[in-house]
């Protein structure tokens, strides 16, 4: 078993390390510091796995220890709060950054000063009956209440505001992100309250496979945001009159440029018109002769594809970004269904 989980280990280690050199190496491609960041943390999760694999050889790893240590409580808070850094940059949230950012780490940044640094003598708990006779200490019900918040903390991510206009990265990523964010801290606390071996090695799997699924994000599918958009939106051609659904669709589509929204779907539009998705589809049906998802996609096709016209020398992913792709697979996916032409070719029978 201890060779098994160190080869793993090992694996993880060297993954981490190889996401963290590419995005490292590709960090100048974004007009943010999502990259670095990443990278950044990539090398540290990778640093703790090693160390990891030393502790596991030396028997002195979590599993062996007492119930939630003070570094295995306390420490792990300024990882978490690393952890904010990276969606927060690709989310651009409306409210102000420093607001953000006093309001998420302010909290756990005193935890951490009062519990490491506040001279508290910690009781060492080394079975849940330990727990039950010392629970009236100061010392143990802190430490209980700090993991109480950093798995509340977990959580935290799904309450910052999001705003596909300024975002580079589409709302499912940043739940898949929250979600994959959960998921290690609940492993943490369940390893701080159990020292199951197995629970140790899924919360570093969990982790490496976590920072590896970012990583290939943010290089192979997220659509990066210009730092301005200088495209015009072509005059939307005359329709005939249409029944008065259609009329509200219209209005919520073109009048908001709901057609850009990456979160746009039938089931929200239908909320937005105060119908159901059902009649919705009808309508565009009736309307168009496609689905709202075709719809939808060869409306923003149609707009890359006049751009590209008017100046073949546009930068293709930025207008992929700008009418609301957020994946670079989905965009050249629409991209070649609407035109039946890849970009490529798209381009070069342009050219």
């Amino acid at each position: 078993m201890q060779y098994l989980a160190t080869a793993l280990l090992a694996i993880m280690t060297i993954a981490l390390v190889s996401c963290g050199a590419l995005l490292w190496k590709h960090r100048k491609e974004t007009n943010d510091l999502s990259r670095t960041i990443q990278a950044v943390l990539s090398w540290l999760s990778a640093f703790f796995t090693l160390t990891f694999i030393f502790r596991t050889w030396a028997e002195t790893t979590t599993v062996d220890g007492a119930f939630f240590e003070p570094e295995h409580t306390f420490v792990p808070l300024l990882m978490q709060m690393s952890f904010f850094l990276y969606p927060l940059e690709v989310m651009r949230p409306t409210i102000s950054r420093p607001k953000v950012y006093a309001l998420l780490f302010s909290p756990l940044l005193l935890l951490i000063c009062v519990g490491m640094c506040g001279g508290i003598d910690y009781t060492p708990i080394h079975t849940y009956a330990d727990l039950w006779a010392h629970i009236g200490e100061f010392n143990v019900w802190f430490r209980l209440f700090a993991l109480t918040v950093m798995l509340f903390y977990c959580f935290a991510l799904f309450l910052v505001p999001y705003d596909w206009q300024r975002s580079s990265a589409d709302r499912s990523f940043i739940m898949r992100y929250a979600s994959g964010f959960c998921l290690i801290g609940l492993l943490h606390f369940a390893i701080q309250m159990t020292h199951a071996h197995f629970l140790v090695l899924a919360h570093q799997g969990v982790w490496g496979a976590f920072f590896v699924s970012v990583a290939y994000y943010e290089l192979k599918e997220r659509l990066l945001a210009p730092d301005t958009t200088s495209a015009t939106e072509p005059l939307a051609e005359e329709q005939p009159m249409e029944d008065a659904l259609w009329q509200k669709i219209k209005q919520v589509i073109e009048g908001g440029e709901g057609w850009r929204t990456p979160d746009l779907t039938l089931a929200t539009l239908a909320q937005q018109v105060f119908s159901n998705r059902t009649y919705v589809g009808e309508a565009f049906k009736r309307n168009t002769g496609l689905t709202f998802g075709e719809y939808i996609a060869k409306r923003r096709i149609d707009y890359v594809v006049e751009a590209l016209r008017s100046d073949p020398l546009s930068d293709i992913k930025e207008l992929f970004h700008y009418v609301g792709f957020r994946s670079r697979t989905t965009a050249w996916a629409n991209f070649r269904k609407v035109t039946g032409l890849s970009p490529t070719d798209f381009l070069n029978k342009i050219a």
